[in-house]
Parts: C-alpha cells; sequence; structure tokens
C-alpha cells in the first residue's frame, strides 16, 4: 500500500469538495486495481496530478504511482505545490534538454516491472483550455519498449467551474506492420530477436486478466524486456526509438475521446520526428 498516499488522500479530497474546484470523476470502473499501467492525460494546470490522483484511488490505494516531471519543479521553479508533490511523493526527473527521455524510460520500466504506475503528461507543458498540443515522443517510446497497458484520462474545468476528470478503458499500441517489414535484416541480430520478443509479449499481455495475478504476470513481462536490455544484447539507442508518428496520434486520439466536443488538436508548429531505428518508404 502506498502509505504516503493513503496519509494525505483525505486532505486532498475535502479541498476537492469544495465549491471552489467541485471535482467530478467518470470512468472510475475502468481503473485497474493493480499495476502495472501507464497513465496519460492532457495537461491544463497545476491542479491536474492532484485530480487525476484523486481520481485513481482503486489503484493508488495498492501501488505507487510516479509522475514525469520536468527538473525545473524541483527547483521550485514551478510553484510550492509542484515542489511539495515532488518531495512528498517523489517523480521520475525529464532533462528537457534531452530528447530521447533515455533515463526516464529507464526508471519507468524499473517501476513497472515492480508493478506500480507511471503517469505522463505526454504535451510535456500545459495547453489552453478547448486545446490539446501534440504529443512528445517519450511516451510513445516508453510503451513502444514495455508490454505495459495505458490508462487514458482527461481533465479539464467544466462550464460550472469545477474540475472534471474522464478515465477511459486500457488500451495497448496497435502492432505496427512496418516493424516487422525491417526484420529481415536484423533476423540473426540481437536487435531483430529484441523487437520479436517485445512485439510476442505485447500480444500475450493483450490477452491476460487485468486482476491482481494477470498485472504480475505483466510485471513479469516487463522484467523480462529490462533483463534483455541490461545484458547489453541490444544497445540503448534501439531500445528507446522504437515508436513512430502513428503511435503519437493513436495515443492522443484516446485522450481526445475523453474530452468534451468542439476540443481542438493542434499541430506542431515545426514537423515532430520520431527519434525510430526504422526507415520509411
Amino acid at each position: 500500500m502506498w502509505w504516503r498516499y493513503v496519509l494525505i488522500r483525505p486532505f486532498f479530497a475535502l479541498a476537492a469538495r469544495s465549491k471552489k474546484y467541485d471535482l467530478k470523476v467518470s470512468g472510475t470502473e475502468n481503473v485497474p486495481r493493480y499495476g502495472p499501467f501507464i497513465v496519460v492525460s492532457n495537461h491544463q494546470s497545476s491542479l491536474d496530478i492532484v485530480a487525476v490522483a484523486l481520481a485513481l484511488k482503486p489503484a493508488l490505494v495498492h501501488s505507487h504511482m510516479w509522475p514525469w516531471a520536468k527538473t525545473e519543479i524541483a527547483q521550485g521553479k514551478e510553484g510550492p505545490m509542484g515542489w511539495a508533490l515532488w518531495k512528498i511523493f517523489g517523480v521520475i526527473p525529464i532533462d528537457r534538454s534531452k530528447s530521447d527521455h533515455s533515463e526516464a524510460i529507464l526508471s519507468s520500466l524499473k517501476y513497472l516491472r515492480r508493478g506500480e504506475l507511471v503517469f505522463v503528461f505526454p504535451e510535456g507543458t500545459r495547453s489552453k483550455p478547448g486545446e490539446v498540443k501534440p504529443f512528445q515522443f517519450g511516451v510513445a517510446n516508453l510503451a513502444r519498449a514495455a508490454p505495459a497497458p495505458i490508462l487514458p484520462v482527461a481533465t479539464y474545468r467544466r462550464e460550472d467551474g469545477g474540475i472534471q476528470v474522464n478515465i477511459g478503458k486500457l488500451f495497448t499500441l496497435p502492432p505496427k506492420k512496418r516493424m516487422y517489414e525491417v526484420l529481415g535484416d536484423l533476423e540473426e541480430k540481437a536487435e531483430g530477436r529484441f523487437i520479436r520478443q517485445v512485439e510476442t509479449l505485447r500480444e500475450w499481455a493483450d490477452t491476460v486478466p487485468r486482476d491482481k495475478k494477470g498485472m504480475k504476470l505483466i510485471a513479469r513481462m516487463v522484467k523480462i524486456i529490462t533483463d534483455f536490455v541490461n545484458r547489453q544484447d541490444v544497445s540503448f539507442d534501439l531500445f528507446f526509438r522504437l515508436a513512430e508518428e502513428e503511435d503519437n496520434e493513436f495515443i492522443r486520439d484516446r485522450v481526445m475521446e475523453l474530452l468534451p466536443e468542439g476540443w481542438k488538436k493542434l499541430e506542431p508548429e515545426g514537423k515532430l520526428k520520431p527519434l525510430s531505428f526504422i526507415k520509411k518508404d
């Protein structure tokens, strides 16, 4: 049990019920009671992480959740609430000067293999109401590297001023045909074996029940992947670059489905490019 969450939750829950915030949650039946899984959400305000944490109570009374957070929060540049949450709960620090998020992915895999949760704002920064910015490739690369399912979440302010959190159904990224097309050149190499292993484990994970026993099995699958990489059978450069543009949009679409009608998907100012090892035609 995540004792720090259990101890501090009543104080946040009391504030959430106040007229100022009036937190309402839809879709709690979609929250697994146990990890590992990856939580993704749009980002509107500094209150989002608290609102989502309250909404995920069914899982967080059993499992720790590790948010990705920019290093500026630890320096107090994002306000006292962010700094306090960093110190109390712990986070996975993100160095935004690095494009591949390799250290964050490694840390995330460590926690997923322990049956815990990883929480990511894929936009990387806050968006204006009614808009969702392009997703960065960090979470897509993580999702490609690990067979853990993804839980989509949307948070926004309702017309009455209250905070709304909508939780969708677990999903995994679909198989990538293009990924298999390159295996002919990698068949006898560690990279080829690694890709096949990851995709096979993901297919198995899709068939596993989302109960305590099933989620433990998924955690073991994540361990198999991380052990494979830790033996240096594949390069980290490959391991952190499995995602493609379609993966990013697939994840963003699952979040968009949970937002009110009329919300817009913003296009990147400059073309976002995946750091993929897969060559396009």
